[in-house]
Order: C-alpha cells, then sequence, then structure tokens
C-alpha cells in the first residue's frame, strides 16, 4: 500500500505544456535597432511599414549643395562632376514633391506561407515535450527560422524591381530595399517564455 506511482514524468510533462502555452517569439524590428545608419527619421520600422503596404510621400522644399572641384586656372575638373572633396560649393533650390512608394510586402508575403509555420511550431512543442529541447531552445529556432524567411523575402525576386530612374540612381541595380541592408539586419527576433508578451 506504500507504493505510489511515479509521477515526475507527468508533471514534467504538464510544466512542458503550460510553459509552452505561456511561451511566444516576437519577429520584426525592435526599438533599438530602428534607428538607420543614413540617419533617415522615419527609422528601420517606419520605412519597412511604407514598404509593407505602400503609399506616398511628401518630400518638403529643401536646399542642397553640390561640391565640385575647381583647377587653378578656373575651369571644373573631372568635367564638371559633382566630387565629395571638393574646392567649390553651389547651393540649389529642389521644390516640394511627392514620391510613391509601391507595395513592397516582406511580412505579409512572408507569413502567407503559414502553413510551414505552423509545421515548425508542432515539430518544436513536439521535441519540448518529448524532453529533447527546452521551451527557450524552441522559441530561439521558431524565431531563427522565421526571421531567415523574413530575410530571404528581400532577395528572391518577388519585390517590384526600382523604377529606372532609382535604378539608374543606385548604380543600376533594380532591386529594392537591400542596398543599405539597414531594414535587412535589423530584423530580428525576441523569445518570450514567461508569456509577458500575449
Amino acid at each position: 500500500m506504500g507504493d505510489r506511482p511515479d509521477t515526475s514524468k507527468v508533471t514534467a510533462l504538464l510544466q512542458s505544456m503550460i510553459s509552452l502555452k505561456r511561451a511566444g517569439v516576437k519577429v520584426g524590428i525592435p526599438k533599438e535597432n530602428n534607428p538607420r545608419k543614413d540617419g533617415l527619421p522615419l527609422g528601420n520600422a517606419g520605412l519597412m511599414e511604407l514598404h509593407e503596404y505602400g503609399g506616398d510621400v511628401h518630400v518638403p522644399a529643401h536646399t542642397v549643395s553640390i561640391t565640385r572641384r575647381i583647377r587653378a586656372d578656373g575651369t571644373f575638373a573631372y568635367s564638371g562632376q559633382f566630387r565629395k572633396n571638393g574646392n567649390f560649393q553651389t547651393f540649389h533650390q529642389v521644390p516640394a514633391r511627392t514620391v510613391h512608394i509601391p507595395e513592397r510586402s516582406v511580412f505579409r508575403y512572408t507569413f502567407h506561407q503559414n502553413d510551414y509555420f505552423r509545421k515548425e511550431m508542432a515539430v518544436r512543442a513536439t521535441a519540448v515535450l518529448n524532453g529533447t529541447i527546452t521551451v527557450e531552445e524552441a522559441m530561439t529556432l521558431v524565431g531563427s527560422r522565421v526571421r531567415r524567411k523574413l530575410r530571404a523575402s528581400f532577395t528572391d525576386g518577388h519585390l517590384q524591381p526600382n523604377a529606372d530612374s532609382t535604378a539608374k540612381k543606385k548604380g543600376g541595380k533594380d532591386t529594392p530595399l537591400i542596398d543599405t541592408r539597414d531594414m535587412y539586419e535589423s530584423l530580428t527576433f525576441i523569445t518570450d517564455t514567461g508569456g509577458t508578451s500575449k
């Protein structure tokens, strides 16, 4: 009558189930990754949102400076082409204009493949319940896979190419969103095993 069944495995299984129910992973651009290297005030998250849905951006009138190099005899060097390190600078008014940004979905495009993510979660949940990995490891694996898929969507060819005028400014490159790699590198994930994100 003193022999009690060992319930430690059942208890561990229940704990794993509770932990899985609370766990989650956030994938996106966190606040610390928002500032852009080029100083654009919109930031990586705002720029990503603009490209995700498309839209119009009003560019106010502003002044730009153009630097060239002048030789000692007063003629333009380098056929008068703009130079970063010139010795002659002029200022020009640029009128206000509206720029249309076409829709270039990264998040919605990626998450429409949600069967892949459901299967990924099921595989990781099974591994947690079998005791082969922890909940934290499962969420890290899922977050890593989602981030990898999001980043792959930048270069898989589904995005509308840059306009000819934009491609010309970028040295003939018509692939959008990837030239500075700011948004690409800012995408990350944060695991939450305590349930605070829900």
